[in-house]
């Protein structure tokens, strides 16, 4: 039998768990106090270059002020548990896809702030670009980079009422 349907089930579920940690992540440190030098730096960083009327870039600001080293001790700790705990096989996979989400979460984050970026010429990146906005102009709502179905479930999702841009 084919370990097939078990490895796209596992990058999956993966993906689900790395895509909610990081919208819990962005609503619960990024964005009150109680966060930190998290909330510092998100607030003074991204949403202070990102504000209203100006939403969009030549280019993308660089690592000034960015959080991604701060997981890096939590992340580590999660995967010496999984490796632990898991076959060889599905660490891998784990592995692979915890990555593919966090990179394919600030690429798009970066290109949702980018003018004239290639991905504009699709519809469905024109609305994820929407409700980033959205959060953007109204900090309260949409925390989600890629899915944006957690913030319903949060209670924190806002439909874009006219075009942002």
């Amino acid at each position: 039998m084919s370990a097939l349907p078990l490895y796209v089930l596992t990058a999956v579920c993966t993906h689900l768990v790395i895509s909610s940690g990081q919208t819990l992540f962005h609503y619960g440190l990024g964005h009150h106090r109680i966060g930190g030098i998290f909330y510092r730096n998100h607030i003074r960083f991204h949403h202070a270059h990102y504000a209203e009327g100006h939403l969009v870039s030549a280019a993308h600001r660089r690592n000034e002020g960015n959080n991604t080293p701060y997981f890096l001790i939590p992340t580590i700790l999660v995967a010496g548990a999984m490796f632990l705990v898991l076959p060889v096989d599905l660490f891998l996979v784990v592995t692979a896809a915890s990555a593919a989400s966090f990179c394919a979460h600030v690429y798009l984050d970066r290109q949702y702030h980018t003018e004239a970026s290639s991905l504009s010429r699709f519809v469905w990146f024109r609305r994820k670009q929407q409700l980033h906005f959205v959060h953007h102009l109204y900090a309260n709502s949409n925390f989600a980079v890629i899915d944006s179905f957690w913030d319903r479930l949060l209670g924190t999702y806002q439909n874009p009422n006219t075009d942002v841009r």
